[in-house]
């Protein structure tokens, strides 16, 4: 508290003409009332900033039980504001209050009501489907980077990555499902899930976590037959529910990086690890408000196509990409999560989508474009590359070289 006495002090030498003995100060008292936000604790802290109008000088103490007291203040004018941060299942959660224009003529009590907004702090960094080059048809190399974009530590813990059903198998029409509101969800057959506690797999500002297909090191020569450039050995999740051998004889092995789970899967989906179409998906990262259950499974208007429904208000964020520019006449995701689309030159390409940067924290982390339009929102790379732009790695992840 003294730095902040003597800030105030040196304030008054440069506001008052008169002798320092003879300028007057108060107390400002500032109490805090933040709005409880379902299933997220409310900060301890709150960052409560006294900003005098006239000279633009400052102070910011840490509040203690929603309370922060201000000593030695000049009379004038003031804006208060307090600020905090917190994160649950992997949303931001920005904390934030203001009284302007107060008056100090005397010890002035202000309460400040504090309002919380939510944000996605994950969001889709790069995602590579095409498979790698060559005549062997290789995609084992599939991963999906997710970055936190944040300045708030979220949880992977629980999180569900899921690629969305919407049209038919030509994308010339769009299935009908017969639930209430059908607008407010997007409906997924394959759901894998992150494991974990609720704070088991923290990812700090600046860092990314990736999936993988399948978590070794695709660019031996036994796997893709040396076309692959993806080492994904270092991978923090793999979308592999244990050994095992697929229709071709490959053994898919049980890797360092941690299992994902299987929560959802429709009939006929049964296989132990995830396959996504070389000709590109569309990709949802979100956290589930509901159990995930397969008898909870809907139907199509056909009569015969399965999913589960995901609420849009679950979604943290969504991607799509396609075949070539004629999907876009049949996009998947509403436009309040993706606008736009993306479209490698073609399948078993070696290519991928990423996020563009468009600049740096001044602490140096990368920022990534974030429009909700995948079209605008990323660009197309020959080489695909995990943590590109030099992205944290989890502290938790000892295996990765």
């Amino acid at each position: 508290m003294k730095k902040f006495i003597a800030i105030f002090a040196l304030a008054a030498a440069v506001f008052a003409s008169c002798n320092k003995n003879q300028v007057k100060t108060f107390t400002v008292t500032v109490t805090l009332a933040p709005e409880a936000v379902d299933g997220v604790t409310t900060p301890e802290s709150f960052d409560v900033t006294l900003t005098n109008t006239s000279t633009l000088a400052t102070v910011t103490l840490k509040s203690e039980n929603n309370k922060a007291v201000f000593t030695e203040v000049l009379s004038g004018v003031y804006n208060i504001t307090a600020s905090a941060k917190a994160s649950k299942g992997g949303s931001a959660y920005i904390y934030s209050g203001a009284a302007n224009n107060v008056s100090v003529l005397e010890d002035v009590t202000q309460n400040v009501s504090v309002s919380a907004t939510k944000s996605s702090a994950l969001i889709f960094k790069e995602i590579y489907y095409t498979g790698a080059p060559g005549d062997n048809y290789y995609f084992r190399d599939q991963f999906y980077e997710i970055y936190n974009q944040s300045d708030a530590t979220v949880y992977a813990d629980g999180l569900c990555i899921a690629e969305t059903v919407f049209a038919n198998y030509d994308y010339t029409t769009f299935y009908a499902w017969d639930i209430p509101s059908p607008e407010k969800y997007v409906f997924c057959q394959v759901i894998w899930q992150m494991p974990g506690n609720g704070t088991d797999y923290p990812i700090k500002p600046g860092e990314s976590f990736v999936v993988a297909q399948w978590a070794v090191d695709h660019r031996a020569s036994e796997l893709s037959a040396g076309n692959s450039v993806v080492d994904l050995s270092g991978a923090e999740f793999e979308a592999v529910t244990g050994e095992t051998t697929t229709w071709t004889g490959l053994v898919l092995t049980d890797n360092a990086a941690i299992n994902m789970n299987k929560a959802v899967n429709a009939a006929g989906y049964d296989m132990p690890q995830w396959l996504t179409s070389v000709s590109g998906s569309t990709y949802i990262i979100f956290n589930p408000s509901t159990p995930l259950r397969n008898e909870n499974f809907i139907l199509a208007d056909n009569g015969y196509t399965e999913a589960l429904e995901v609420a849009l208000t679950d979604i943290l964020d969504g991607v799509q990409a396609g075949a070539d520019e004629t999907r876009a006449s049949t996009l998947g995701l509403p436009v309040s999560v993706d606008a736009g689309f993306k479209y490698c030159s073609d399948s078993y390409s070696g290519q991928s989508i990423a996020r563009k940067k468009t600049g740096t924290t001044a602490d140096g982390r990368p920022i990534f474009q974030d429009t909700n339009n995948t079209t605008d929102d990323f660009e197309i790379f020959d080489t695909p590359t995990i943590r590109r732009y030099g992205v944290g790695r989890p502290s938790w992840n000892t295996w990765a070289k």
